[in-house]
């Protein structure tokens, strides 16, 4: 691999760590990504020892081919190149050459590996349930990578998405075909040979070729910002350092009615309205306490519990930023409130949004376990 190829994704690495660590910091690690860690080891351990008792054991092997069939597809082949390489690299045709070969070998390595994990973190159940050999998962391990490496090479030859879409479902279903009713030996013989015509393929039109040099960047470029593009899907305002706008809810309290009764509650009559209005704070608190629930329906009893202590304090702290957030406003100064009154509205917030949705939360297991006892 070139040298070239090794600043690239070195640039490529510290531009994901830079926002990584801008996501992810000391105590998001500390009370999501660690536990979250601690309790995945021990869930995967329970899992791979009692998976023919559980629900998963019921479900057809085709499915699960399905399932992976879907959830593998290959990224963008990746080559690395920048706009400024038709000025000063396209003179120096070889070192252009080995960039993008560098490229392409990282790309399907990568993603060889990727498959392969999917395929060792499923293999309690294909062994252990559906009685697979580790030369059955090797061949389907190959069929897994033809499939997305084809349709990889059909996304950069054919621009129309229904085309795309038209000649992925029809691999797919081959793919579904050769795994039903093709020996193993012979799905693994027939991937080979398709991947070998695959890999001359692109190099003659790709690798070798300056004819879709445009095309190329645009999609490198694409996978390069790829981290940056979800996260900014996920969470809008932060493309911008500048204050959201703050919007009328549709539906609830949309004429500005007052929530309480009581005059007192002023204070957390404007947080309450802040929470609605700010979507970034009604999703993410939304977004926190629905994971929680969801996970804790799904996990062992053990796992229930130090779930629910985690939702409790991960829910506590992400109100406290909230509340921390809205009183630095200048909004304040002219309320002329003093700090016991917002003591007490700290109080009673963190108690209507924390302890009152973990409690109930609490209770429904409680039931739920004596129910199920």
């Amino acid at each position: 691999m070139s040298n070239l190829f090794h600043a690239r994704r070195k640039l490529e690495r510290h531009n994901n760590f830079k926002l990584i660590t801008s996501v992810i910091d000391w105590t998001v690690a500390l009370y999501f990504v660690v536990p979250a860690a601690i309790i995945s080891f021990f869930l995967y351990k329970d899992f791979a020892t009692y998976v023919e008792t559980l629900w998963v054991a019921q479900v057809p092997l085709i499915i699960w081919i399905m399932l992976l069939l879907l959830f593998t597809g290959m990224p963008t082949i990746r080559t690395y190149l920048q706009r400024a390489d038709r000025l000063f690299l396209i003179q120096d045709s070889k070192q252009m050459i080995q960039l993008k070969r560098a490229g392409f070998t990282w790309t399907l390595t990568k993603h060889l590996c990727r498959i392969g994990v999917y395929l060792a973190l499923l293999a309690p159940i294909f062994i252990k349930v559906h009685h697979l050999t580790i030369l059955d998962l090797l061949s389907y391990l190959l069929l897994l990578f033809t499939a997305s490496f084809y349709n990889a090479l059909v996304n950069l030859r054919i621009q129309k998405k229904w085309q795309q879409f038209c000649i992925s479902v029809v691999v797919w279903l081959t793919s579904i075909a050769l795994f039903l009713y093709v020996p193993p030996i012979v799905t693994a013989s027939i991937c080979l040979i398709l991947c070998i015509a695959c890999l001359i393929y692109y190099n003659r039109h790709f690798g070798q070729s300056m004819k879709h040099f445009d095309q190329l960047v645009e999609l490198d470029q694409v996978e390069f910002y790829k981290w940056q593009s979800t996260i900014f899907k996920t969470a809008p305002e932060l493309r911008s350092t500048l204050a959201p706008k703050m919007k009328k809810p549709r539906i609830l309290w949309r004429n500005s009615k007052r929530m309480f009764s009581r005059s007192d509650y002023f204070i957390e009559e404007l947080l309450c309205k802040t929470m609605l209005r700010q979507s970034q704070y009604k999703w993410g608190y939304l977004r926190l306490l629905l994971t929680g629930l969801g996970l804790i329906l799904v996990t062992p009893v053990w796992a229930k519990f130090v779930l629910l202590t985690l939702l409790f304090f991960g829910l506590r702290t992400y109100i406290k930023s909230i509340l921390q957030l809205t009183f630095e406003h200048n909004v304040w100064t002219i309320f002329q409130v003093s700090e016991e009154q917002m003591q007490r509205a700290r109080a009673r917030l963190i108690k209507g949004f924390v302890d009152i949705p973990v409690l109930t939360v609490f209770v429904m297991v409680v039931v739920y376990l004596i129910g199920y006892s």
